[in-house]
């Protein structure tokens, strides 16, 4: 069961909107089909619990101050500070709970690959959210893929390997990487010091500074012309 979220209608609009969040008030908009964007705002202590417990793409119910019945909504986005990373916005959509909608979902990587634990092998990451289709209820919060079934160097997961719930639709390319097991750099020997120049290099930078040389002597040569 979804949880439930209480609203209020939101007056202040616009570049006003600072003066909410400066006094703990969260704006936020309810889009939906077929529907006008409803302005409304949340305390942020009441945010902030919102997040940490439905996090993006979260479903819930929510209570607008005023309002008959609640409205089914996801967290479709939100807005931060580049900085202090509090929270300045949240859009929310509204959706019927009998249609599918699309969604991105992270994927958190679980268990430990053999291929790292015995091989010393990285862990090399490729897509970190999964598109899927799925009823509104049925969005799961997050994707976990293990990584246990990784035993060698160059063994890899791809979207066609995740196994989802048969009432959610994987949308991603199935060819797409998940994460891969790869061999660790070995890193390259430093020329010893006082290493010979090769045959050749010596004259090429000995060209260049010559180059430059004349360079300098005709714009010299030109810039006397031109004040005469």
């Amino acid at each position: 069961m979804e949880s439930k979220y209480e609203a209020e209608p939101r007056d202040i609009l616009g570049k006003k909107v600072k003066n909410l969040r400066n006094n703990g008030i969260v704006p936020a908009n309810i889009y939906g089909k077929g529907i006008d964007s409803i302005a409304v705002q949340m305390p942020y202590s009441k945010v902030k619990t919102m997040l940490n417990s439905e996090g993006i793409n979260g479903y819930i119910e929510l209570d607008i101050d005023g309002e008959k019945s609640s409205r089914a909504v996801i967290i479709r986005a939100v807005t931060r500070h580049p900085i202090s990373r509090d929270v300045e916005h949240i859009d929310f959509n509204q959706v019927d709970q009998s249609t599918k909608i699309q969604a991105n979902i992270p994927i958190v990587i679980i268990d430990e690959a053999p291929a790292v634990t015995e091989n010393k092998a990285v862990l090399l990451n490729g897509i970190d959210t999964l598109q899927i289709s799925a009823l509104p209820g049925s969005l799961p919060k997050s994707i976990e893929v293990s990584v246990a079934s990784l035993l060698e160097f160059d063994d890899s997961l791809f979207v066609s390997d995740i196994e989802l719930d048969s009432s959610i639709d994987i949308l991603s390319d199935p060819d797409s990487l998940v994460v891969k097991a790869s061999a660790p750099r070995v890193a390259e020997e430093e020329s010893p010091a006082g290493e010979e120049i090769e045959e050749g290099e010596e004259g090429v930078e000995s060209d260049e500074a010559t180059d430059s040389e004349d360079g300098d002597s005709s714009t010299d040569e030109s810039s006397e012309s031109d004040s005469n």
